[in-house]
């Protein structure tokens, strides 16, 4: 398949995991050296097409700041597939806890999935959290699905919130739609709440309001997404460990590519 193809794949692909599409999309650019002049347009077309998939932002941004952008795209290509943060998700959580979860956290449910004694209480966020349940109950793995008008319930009996970032900059944090309401029906009851953050997904500041700024947030209350104050979190789990200091759990992860922010011409 020619590289262009590949990528207009990639871009069009969705429902797929960030790690998936960071690895495809890493080594169509990597395909792409005979032709380097398109790299910054293909690399923009992938960032408009996935808005919010802060991984492919992360690639993107890291490649065209590299000296050697090609062999630069083939290093990261894999990282995502290789986060440790479920690992020390794993080491923070205590034993049989009851997690209240909301859409499909991809880190998060890696980890609880392998533990084996962790129930999940999966709330729904435009059919995410019933995808989960149903693939999960496929695998024979213990998970309930949550109505929203549910929420409260559920969490009174949960041991704790765990929320994950689409994106993050220092201050804040982009989640799926419903999480807000999650998070301040839990912390209401006493529950500690965690922000799980994997790797690809902290952005500078430059590259943050690139992507928060055409959301129009939280005004376009339509798009099924949050901005949630990382302060409102007891702990951050991220790829180096488990933090409750935001500065360094949320340090930038990539440059300021600020060749991503201008619109493709086609």
């Amino acid at each position: 398949m020619h590289p262009i193809e590949r990528l207009r794949y990639v871009a069009r692909a969705d429902g797929a995991g960030p790690a998936l599409l960071v690895r495809e999309t890493a080594l169509a650019l990597c395909a792409m050296e005979f032709d380097p002049q398109s790299l910054v347009l293909a690399c923009r077309r992938i960032v408009e097409r996935h808005p919010t998939m802060a991984q492919l932002w992360w690639l993107c941004a890291n490649v065209l700041a590299a000296p050697e952008p090609f062999a630069r795209a083939r290093e990261l290509a894999l990282v995502v597939e290789r986060d440790e943060t479920p690992d020390h998700l794993d080491d923070a959580l205590p034993d049989d806890a009851s997690v209240l979860l909301i859409g499909w956290p991809f880190n998060a449910v890696k980890c609880l999935a392998q533990r084996g004694d962790a129930m999940m209480l999966v709330v729904d966020s435009y059919g995410e959290g019933e995808a989960l349940v149903d693939r999960l109950h496929d695998a024979e793995i213990a998970a309930e699905l949550v109505p929203f008008e549910c929420v409260a319930a559920a969490a009174a009996t949960a041991d704790l919130v765990i929320v994950e970032a689409l994106a993050c900059c220092p201050s804040h944090a982009l989640t799926v739609g419903g999480s807000r309401a999650v998070l301040e029906t839990a912390k209401s009851l006493g529950k500690p709440a965690w922000l799980v953050a994997g790797v690809g997904t902290r952005m500078p500041d430059v590259l943050w309001k690139g992507m928060i700024g055409p959301l129009n947030l939280p005004a376009d209350w339509h798009a099924g997404l949050d901005i949630i104050d990382v302060s409102r979190f007891e702990q951050i789990i991220g790829p180096l460990g488990a933090s409750t200091s935001t500065e360094k759990a949320l340090e930038p992860e990539c440059p300021s590519s600020t060749e991503l922010l201008r619109r493709s011409a086609i």
